[in-house]
């Protein structure tokens, strides 16, 4: 059976994030991810495994997004 490959606003709705965080997690290599021309996809295992390890959050515990009032 394939592997589920998910788009970035998928991604995004599932961690309750905006998509800029998630290109720019994408970006800077901290979400293993792939183009497919030039539309962003990460695999379902990849985004599970990072979120197992807490490695996508920033050193502060904040997830990329700047702090609401």
């Amino acid at each position: 059976m394939p592997e589920e490959i998910l788009t970035v606003q998928e991604v995004a709705v599932m961690l309750k994030t905006t998509p800029a965080t998630v290109y720019a997690w994408c970006r800077a290599g901290k979400l293993p991810a792939f183009k497919i021309g030039q539309q962003w996809r990460i695999r379902a295992s990849a985004l599970e495994e990072m979120m197992r390890r807490g490695s996508l959050l920033e050193p502060d515990g904040r997830n990329g997004r700047e702090q609401q009032s």
